[in-house]
């Protein structure tokens, strides 16, 4: 992750194209502003701001297992309570800078990318026992870059908006898919705690933010 900045800046680099002109175009941002949001978010990966808890549901009646000259009850997770936070690098952050692009971005093309990448994101998402929610890291930046560029070459707006684009759907559509739309499953997985925008999704925001502005950097200056 403390990486990818970099990697960013050496594909800019073999491109021929200046990082601070690529940066300014792509996200509306100085290189300073990128990478001090950027660190942000990662810094902030670790901060989660508890919302509320709620009572886990207890375990079926406990199987029995045969003993010679008895039966005994396996040992089995009977309930506790569950606290639900906040994750405030991949959820708070994000959602706010994606609010700020949403604001300088066609509405509808928004929205329609959202969705497609919400669907997806919830398609993929699994709910993994003790650990939350999961979605495959990769599946976020491209399905988001993917129907970006599907939304603004219909629309026939150019690609100067893509990376922006691409950011604020694949943070909604990521924290929509893949946790607010799977809050009923939560109460099964059977942890002590989850984290919206926490592991699981943390990783595919970062990566579609990256990937994101590589790809409109590239496209941007053809």
């Amino acid at each position: 992750m403390l990486l990818l900045p970099f990697i960013l800046l050496a594909v800019i680099a073999l491109a021929g194209l200046a990082a601070a002109d690529v940066v300014g175009s792509a996200l509306g941002l100085s290189p300073l502003a990128a990478l001090a949001i950027y660190m942000a978010i990662l810094l902030g990966g670790l901060i989660n701001i508890p919302v509320y808890e709620f009572k886990s549901p207890g375990g079926t009646e406990p199987p029995m297992m045969p003993y010679p000259g008895a039966r005994y009850k396996i040992p089995q997770w009977q309930g506790h309570r569950t606290v639900v936070s906040v994750n405030v690098g991949g959820c708070i952050i994000p959602v706010a800078l994606s609010t700020y692009f949403a604001l300088h971005l066609p509405l509808k093309e928004l929205l329609m990318t959202t969705l497609i990448v919400t669907l997806g994101v919830y398609y993929f998402a699994r709910p993994v026992r003790s650990v939350g929610i999961t979605v495959p890291t990769f599946v976020p930046p491209f399905l988001s870059v993917g129907a970006s560029l599907a939304a603004l070459s219909i629309a026939g707006n150019g690609f100067a908006d893509l990376a922006r684009m691409t950011f604020a759907s694949g943070v909604f559509g990521t924290l929509l898919g893949a946790d607010i739309l799977h809050l009923g499953s939560i109460r099964s997985i059977g942890s002590d705690f989850v984290s919206i925008g926490g592991a699981g999704t943390f990783d595919g925001i970062i990566v579609t933010g990256v990937i994101g502005t590589i790809i409109a950097a590239i496209l941007t200056t053809i």
